[in-house]
């Protein structure tokens, strides 16, 4: 009868190789189950020349087929990606695909809720909007509010297009003149009434107030002439 010439290295390898089959066959034969887990959603390749306008949910919920063991529990911390790529201006439905998913290879995806998210995005533009300088406060007793100058004149506002479209004028952060017997000169900034707009403007804003003595000077009154 043949004998290994190295028992201990054989004993070893037998060992290995039956628990090796008792491992895979234990993957086999265990429990199938179902599980649900949260995803984070991320929209990626969004057009540079849109803008999103309506909520998105941070998470979908998804329902995972896979054995129970650290394989099913690997599939936590998911991120799933919605590409925006084809994406035009307007109301639009986009459907969650599952495939793209990073899951272990013995978990599957059974379902996806929400399957489609429906995406409101606007074309995105820019111009050039009047500023309104906004001045406060009361100059000291005897001073008034004269000429206020302002510069630049107006603000180059970006922002959705049916936004940008409704502005007139946009207000600049006050400046205060109380008490003031002179000029007050300060750097403003644009007080954009919706956080979708922003000013490209990279130029200071600055205004100047003239304050000047009130006129005292009593008003002449017309000579009375004589009579022959």
């Amino acid at each position: 009868m043949l004998r290994p010439q190295h028992p201990l290295h054989f004993i070893v390898a037998l060992v290995a190789a039956i628990l090796l089959w008792y491992g895979l066959a234990g993957q086999k034969n265990e429990n199938i189950s179902v599980r649900g887990v949260k995803a984070a959603l991320t929209l990626v390749n969004m057009p540079r020349n849109l803008v999103l306008m309506s909520s998105v949910p941070d998470t979908i919920s998804l329902q995972l087929r896979g054995p129970l063991s650290k394989s099913l529990n690997a599939a936590a911390g998911l991120e799933v990606y919605l590409d925006l790529a084809d994406s035009r201006p307007g109301s639009s439905s986009f459907t969650i695909d599952g495939a793209g998913i990073t899951l272990p290879d013995d978990v599957e995806v059974v379902s996806i809720e929400p399957a489609a998210i429906t995406l409101d995005l606007e074309r995105l533009t820019s111009s050039n909007i009047r500023l309104l300088p906004i001045v406060e406060g009361v100059p000291a007793p005897g001073f008034t509010i004269g000429e206020t100058r302002l510069s630049p004149v107006q603000v180059n506002i970006q922002g959705p297009e049916s936004r940008v479209l409704e502005l007139e004028s946009v207000e600049t952060t006050p400046i205060s003149v109380e008490g003031a017997t002179g000029p007050i000169e300060a750097t403003v900034t644009p007080r954009l009434p919706d956080p979708l707009l922003r000013s490209l403007t990279v130029v200071p804003i600055v205004v100047v107030v003239d304050v000047v003595p009130l006129d005292t000077t009593p008003t002449p009154t017309p000579e009375t002439s004589e009579n022959g």
